[in-house]
């Protein structure tokens, strides 16, 4: 299921009081939706409660950023409210995200962050609206992709800051090679899609070791179409990918196919259980590989093209 950011980007504008939020952040009931929903601002809070969680991919890891980078004032050491979301090292803060809220009852203090940041109360006294078309040219302020960021997280289950192992590149968030439809997806992710307007997103786990090949590629908000895992020695457009499609291509130069395969609930992954391993493409210890996975994308949503594109993640072997 996926969620409408858009509506949820435009929450602070519709919605004028923070206890309308807290009557609805819980959904303890889809009558009491029913009841209250005013605004597809409310019906978008309730779906990020109600995504779906599993093989999410938004961990701590990219969201602890946005809040060192606009909770630090208060959240970093001084602890106020009782925890520091915004505090240096990411498994402490990770830790203190997860203490029951009292601002959002029966949520973390992390849900309770987000929605603050929507409704305009944090950061305290920053004059934000929670709204970025507003909030344009407020350096305290969150920015659009900021606030997407920290959604995704919740609404992929507030993850962790899991182990992975790569670099992420060729986004469809970068302004040097837009989407060709202005249909950007998060930072660290390919362009928009009609399954999915965050973007699909592709990672590592596991060791790039040519003695203890560990490495697995997961692709995620796929949609259920087919998925080529592709890998390339150079990454194209200088790292900032090439327009593909309703995408961006990000590899390029001795591009080899390594497998297609049909997401399950939005997700791919390769090598599986049974495959080669991914280093049986690679010439030597200290080679630089770069990985990216092409989709089927049928739907009219962009251009007349019918394929996108994930991120594309360049990995360093080790002997």
């Amino acid at each position: 299921m996926a969620f409408n950011l858009h509506a949820i980007l435009a929450c602070p504008a519709r919605i004028g009081v923070a206890a309308s939020l807290h009557a609805l952040v819980s959904c303890a009931a889809l009558s009491v939706v029913a009841t209250c929903m005013s605004t597809l601002c409310m019906l978008s809070l309730c779906m990020l409660a109600l995504a779906p969680r599993a093989h999410a991919q938004t961990t701590f890891a990219d969201a602890h950023p946005v809040f060192v980078a606009r909770c630090s004032g208060c959240h970093a050491v001084v602890g106020f409210g009782g925890f520091n979301i915004a505090y240096p090292d990411p498994v402490s803060a990770y830790t203190d995200a997860q203490a029951p809220s009292y601002y959002s009852p029966g949520q973390t203090k992390g849900y309770a962050s987000v929605v603050r940041m929507l409704d305009g109360t944090m950061p305290m006294n920053g004059g934000c609206t929670g709204n970025p078309a507003l909030d344009a040219g407020n350096p305290l302020c969150a920015t659009a992709g900021e606030l997407a960021i920290v959604q995704a997280w919740i609404a992929e289950g507030q993850l962790p800051p899991l182990a992975m192992t790569g670099t992420s590149f060729c986004s469809g968030h970068q302004d040097p090679t837009p989407c060709p439809c202005g249909n950007a997806g998060l930072p660290s992710a390919g362009c928009a899609h009609a399954a999915n307007e965050l973007g699909a997103r592709l990672v590592g786990r596991g060791s790039a070791s040519l003695a203890q090949d560990g490495l697995v590629l997961e692709a995620t908000r796929l949609p259920a179409s087919s998925a080529l895992f592709i890998q390339g020695d150079a990454a194209a457009g200088t790292g900032q990918g090439q327009v593909f499609g309703d995408g961006l291509l990000c590899v390029t130069t001795n591009v080899v196919r390594l497998r297609t395969r049909t997401p399950i609930a939005g997700t791919a992954r390769h090598p599986a259980p049974g495959d080669a391993p991914l280093s049986v493409q690679v010439q030597a210890p200290g080679s630089v590989k770069h990985y990216q996975v092409l989709f089927r994308n049928a739907a009219s949503y962009c251009t007349s093209s019918t394929w996108n594109g994930t991120n594309g993640l360049r990995v360093t072997w080790t002997p």
